[in-house]
């Protein structure tokens, strides 16, 4: 394949890919990354022109030259720092550290003409783009373990299929009879790489896309725990020994909507939302039902560790105060365990009837069904004169 063949292939394969992170980031909004990519793929894709264009362009070798490889360094540095704030999905000047390197190379030949011996200026040139490729594949790959996404694990893979080529490039060119693979054969499964990246920046930014709505699907909207959706899904196909339900709802929560009217009671709502869910066990699964009502499902569970684990919340929602300790929210529990030859309904029917009994005894309390006696309880504080929750 000629050198013009090639030269045409490497622009197109920038120009591509700053068309589509373009045309993204209008359609997404202001997403973190795309914006400076596709300035960094743009400036990349002007330099590849500049390389391939003769003297029509009515402009000396030498500034040709130099302008070639001043924005094709300074490129892949926007191409770092885009990355950069893709993988960590904010805007950060601190980001921008990686452009220092290439300034540093364009003034040092706006100063000294070295970059016009061409060996010497394809080594610097492929040196720049194998750091910033580099440590670019690390903060993608490093990021995984904060966000676990597989398009992560295709664009650190082929951001070190770059690296190391072009890192191949510059060995060619210092060692040219000893290089394991020719500089143009390196330079052109580069214009492979290009693509890969473009396209694995694209299918992140669609797998983040589809995860936001699932996640939004899944949680709900006011206080942030997860839906009643979430919940009937998450739960096993079967039950069986040790499995528990727990049914919550908050006590008099009509009086505090009526007294300090909704916006004061959404307050309150969110708060014994998140205190549930901060003191039930991670391994739970936890969903707002509706209203003021909340359901919690265990597994592994003797009676006695449900019902210690339904008054553990139970008691960390009636620590909470609100308005100058008018308001101290308390909930009533139902807990109700599987046995033999019941089905999924029948344990959550038996936990409601166990917090229809928790209400009727005073709320603030904990009622366990028992296949005996209906119930057993828990003794907790009676609810004291002045609280309103």
């Amino acid at each position: 394949m000629d050198l013009a063949t090639v030269l045409l292939l490497h622009k197109s394969s920038f120009i591509v890919g700053a068309i589509c992170f373009f045309y993204v980031r209008w359609r997404s909004g202001a997403t973190p990354g795309l914006g400076v990519l596709a300035v960094g793929f743009t400036l990349l894709a002007i330099a590849s022109t500049l390389a391939g264009w003769d003297e029509s362009l009515h402009m000396s070798d030498n500034a040709r030259t130099f302008w070639s490889f001043s924005l094709g360094a300074n490129g892949y540095g926007l191409m770092t720092v885009g990355l950069f704030g893709l993988s960590r999905r904010q805007n950060s000047l601190r980001d921008w550290w990686p452009l220092l390197l290439p300034v540093i190379l364009m003034l040092s030949a706006a100063i000294t003409p070295w970059y016009l011996n061409n060996g010497l200026r394809a080594s610097v040139f492929n040196g720049n783009a194998t750091i910033l490729l580099a440590v670019s594949g690390f903060v993608i790959a490093r990021d995984f373990f904060h966000e676990r996404l597989t398009a992560r694990l295709g664009l650190s893979a082929s951001i070190w299929v770059a690296t190391s080529l072009s890192a191949l490039v510059v060995v060619g060119f210092i060692f040219p009879n000893d290089a394991p693979l020719p500089p143009r054969y390196a330079f052109f499964l580069l214009i492979i790489c290009h693509f890969a990246v473009a396209l694995f920046v694209l299918v992140l930014v669609q797998e983040r896309a589809e995860e936001k709505l699932i996640r939004l699907a899944n949680t709900d909207m006011l206080t942030g725990i997860p839906n009643r959706q979430h919940f009937f899904n998450s739960l096993p196909k079967i039950l069986g020994p040790g499995d528990a339900f727990v049914l919550i709802d908050i006590d008099f929560f009509k009086r505090v909507n009526d007294m300090y009217r909704h916006d004061k009671g959404d307050v309150v709502l969110i708060n014994v939302a998140r205190t549930i869910a901060r003191s039930a066990p991670s391994s739970c699964v936890l969903g707002r039902l509706g209203g003021e009502e909340f359901s919690l499902f265990f597994r592994g569970q003797t009676a006695a560790s449900a019902f210690a684990l339904a008054e553990q919340v139970r008691e960390a929602v009636h620590a909470l105060v609100f308005e100058g300790n008018q308001v101290t929210p308390s909930v009533s529990a139902g807990v109700a365990l599987w046995e033999a030859g019941l089905t999924e309904q029948d344990v959550q029917k038996r936990a409601d009837q166990a917090l229809y009994i928790a209400k009727n005894k005073g709320r603030n309390r904990v009622e366990l069904f028992s296949s005996v006696g209906l119930t057993c309880s828990v003794l907790a504080p009676e609810p004291l004169p002045a609280r309103a929750g």
